[in-house]
Formats: C-alpha cells, sequence, structure tokens
C-alpha cells in the first residue's frame, strides 16, 4: 500500500485531505465532525496517510500583509528563446511573485502575483516587464477564488 496516490483514496480520506488543505491546524474533533467518523477512525487515517505519504507534513504559510482583502494577477509570459531560466530567477527576486511555472503550449512562464491593490499590481506588471529575457507578457486579474487551499 506505500505505493498510494490521491485517486486510490476513498471517499473519507479524500474530504480528511480536503479539509486539512483549507487548515492544516483543523482539531481531530473538528475533522471527525466535519468528515462524519469518530476520532478515533479520523486518526488511524490520518496516521495511514502519514505513513504511505499521501501527507507529507503539515506547514505554516504567512501572509505578507494582515489585510485579507489583496489583488491577485496572473502573468502569461512569453520568452526569448532559451531565456526561460533567466526569467524565472528575475521573478525569484519579487516577494509579491506567489508561483512560476514553467510550462508548454502557448505560453513559456505562469507567474502569479500578489498585492494590497490594484495600483501595486500595475507597479509591478511594469516592473516584471522590464526583467530581461521576456518578449511579451499578459496579465489576467483575479475577480474571485471559489477555492484556494
Amino acid at each position: 500500500m506505500s505505493n498510494m496516490n490521491l485517486q486510490g483514496l476513498d471517499k473519507l480520506d479524500r474530504r480528511i485531505i480536503s479539509n486539512l488543505l483549507s487548515n492544516g491546524r483543523e482539531s481531530i474533533a473538528n475533522l471527525s465532525r466535519n468528515v462524519g467518523l469518530s476520532r478515533t477512525a479520523v486518526t488511524e487515517r490520518m496516521n495511514r496517510l502519514e505513513k504511505t505519504g499521501i501527507i507529507k507534513g503539515y506547514t505554516a504559510q504567512i501572509r505578507a500583509s494582515s489585510n485579507e482583502n489583496h489583488a491577485s494577477c496572473y502573468l502569461l509570459i512569453s520568452c526569448e528563446r532559451g531565456r526561460k531560466d533567466d526569467v524565472s530567477e528575475g521573478l525569484k527576486e519579487i516577494p509579491e511573485v506567489k508561483m512560476t511555472s514553467i510550462v508548454g503550449g502557448t505560453y513559456d512562464i505562469i507567474s502569479l502575483v500578489e498585492a494590497p491593490d490594484l495600483h501595486r499590481i500595475h507597479y509591478l506588471c511594469n516592473e516584471i516587464e522590464a526583467i530581461s529575457g521576456i518578449k511579451d507578457l499578459k496579465n489576467t486579474i483575479v475577480l474571485h477564488q471559489p477555492v484556494c487551499r
């Protein structure tokens, strides 16, 4: 059973994981209520999920600002030939860049930028656009995030 993956889990295991992704510090009592199992059953399932490597650990995530309201923007970046790594390194230097993925298809890199407001997003987009190796940059503002784990 050591080669388990998410697809092999039953509905209850998936509900436990979903709850933990939303709140990694959720109490066993609350998990038990949310999932509809006894505390003992939830604890046993969590132990098994940890032992099989499905749950790799529990982490803390911090927000740069205590203000819950913020603006988010995805950047769709096309790079000059052979410059993806250079552009990725440049993006790493900007703390508001929360995620960067090198992708195949129409664009070379997709990045998520979070800032306190749209004015700051505009400023950051101008700063990012100047990174050496970027051929074209399009941005799309996030209007609503129904799932954010």
